[in-house]
C-alpha cells in the first residue's frame, strides 16, 4: 500500500523536511538519507562558514587569483549573476562589506565616505565565473561572498534529483519555513501538494505541483535588510510592503528571487515576471503590528 512517509534533518542552520510518496518504508527511509547526505555535502561546498568549502576559500583569495570551485558552488554563482542581471543588481551575493558596515554601526551614523569604501568592495558584475574550469575569480578587493539567498534552494533541487534517481517520482521538499519544492503528485488524488510558506496564521495555503515557492525576511535579525542598488536598509517594519512569494521551476531560483523581491517595488517584480517565462509573484498584505502600550 502506498503511503506518504515524512522524514527531517537539520542542515544549513535550518529543518529540511521530506514527504515522499513510497509504498516502501525501507526504500523511503534509504532515498531520505541519501538526500539529506546530498544536502550535507552541498553544505559542506557552499557554506562560508566552512573552512576549506569552496566559498571560503573563495572569499580567503587574493584579488585576481583564479579559484577553483566545484560543480554546485559554479552552478550557484553562474544562477546568482543570472538573477541579479534580471533583477537589475537586487540580489547580489557579494554584498558582504555592507552587511559588515551596517550591523557595526548600530545606532551610529554611517559617513557616506564609509559606505562609499564598503560598495566599492561589493559589485556582481565584479565576479568572474568561467564555467570550464570552472573556476571563479574576485576583481576587487575587499569582496566577500554569501550564498546564503540561493543555497538551500540549491540544495532542495539536488535532493530531489537524487530522489527522481531513487524513482521516487512524488515528494513535497522543504527547507525550514521559507523555500518548498514539489515533484511528481500529491497523494490520495489531491489535485496538488499544500503549500505554505512563512507564518502559518499570517499567510494561506495553496495547492502546488511541479514547481516551487519560496519567500524571504519571516525571521529576518533586526529591523533592516539592504538594498543592494544602493547599499542602504530597507525597512522591514513598514506595513506598507506586502509579504511576497516568489514562484519559479525550481527552488534554487525562487529561492534567489525571493530575496529580491524583498527591495523591489511592485512594479518592478510584476515586470519582471510578465518578462521572465514560469515566474509568479504573490503578493500578501501585512498583519497590523499589535501594541503593547498601555491604554
Amino acid at each position: 500500500m502506498t503511503h506518504a512517509w515524512q522524514f527531517q534533518h537539520y542542515a544549513m542552520a535550518t529543518t529540511f523536511q521530506i514527504v515522499m510518496v513510497s509504498d516502501d518504508n525501507d526504500e523511503a527511509q534509504f532515498a531520505a538519507d541519501a538526500a539529506f547526505r546530498e544536502i550535507d555535502l552541498i553544505e559542506s561546498e557552499l557554506s562560508r562558514f566552512r573552512p576549506g568549502s569552496d566559498i571560503s576559500r573563495l572569499n580567503a583569495a587574493a584579488t585576481g587569483e583564479e579559484v577553483y570551485v566545484g560543480p554546485g558552488a559554479c552552478d550557484c554563482l553562474l544562477l546568482a549573476r543570472d538573477v541579479a542581471q534580471a533583477t537589475g543588481g537586487a540580489f547580489d551575493i557579494t554584498i558582504g562589506p555592507l552587511f559588515k558596515l551596517w550591523r557595526g554601526a548600530g545606532s551610529r551614523h554611517v559617513s557616506d565616505e564609509d559606505l562609499a569604501k564598503a560598495r566599492a568592495c561589493c559589485g556582481w558584475q565584479h565576479l568572474e565565473v568561467t564555467p570550464s574550469g570552472p573556476t571563479a575569480t574576485k576583481k576587487v578587493d575587499g569582496m566577500h561572498i554569501d550564498l546564503g539567498g540561493i543555497g538551500k534552494g540549491y540544495a532542495l533541487d539536488q535532493a530531489a534529483e537524487l530522489l527522481l534517481d531513487w524513482d521516487i517520482e512524488n515528494a513535497l521538499l522543504s527547507a525550514g519555513g521559507s523555500s518548498v519544492l514539489a515533484i511528481g503528485t500529491a497523494p490520495d488524488g489531491s489535485k496538488g501538494w499544500p503549500v505554505q510558506v512563512g507564518p502559518a496564521e499570517q499567510l494561506p495555503t495553496f495547492l502546488t505541483d511541479g514547481n516551487a515557492v519560496s519567500g524571504t525576511g519571516f525571521e529576518v535579525q533586526g529591523e533592516h535588510i539592504i538594498d543592494p542598488r544602493t547599499g542602504r536598509p530597507c525597512s522591514m517594519t513598514d506595513n506598507s510592503r506586502p509579504i511576497i512569494w516568489a514562484q519559479a521551476p525550481n527552488a534554487a531560483l525562487s529561492d534567489a528571487l525571493s530575496t529580491a523581491f524583498m527591495v523591489m517595488s511592485r512594479k518592478e517584480t510584476e515586470e519582471l515576471c510578465r518578462k521572465q517565462k514560469g515566474i509568479i509573484a504573490r503578493f500578501f498584505p501585512k498583519e497590523p503590528q499589535s501594541s503593547n502600550k498601555p491604554r
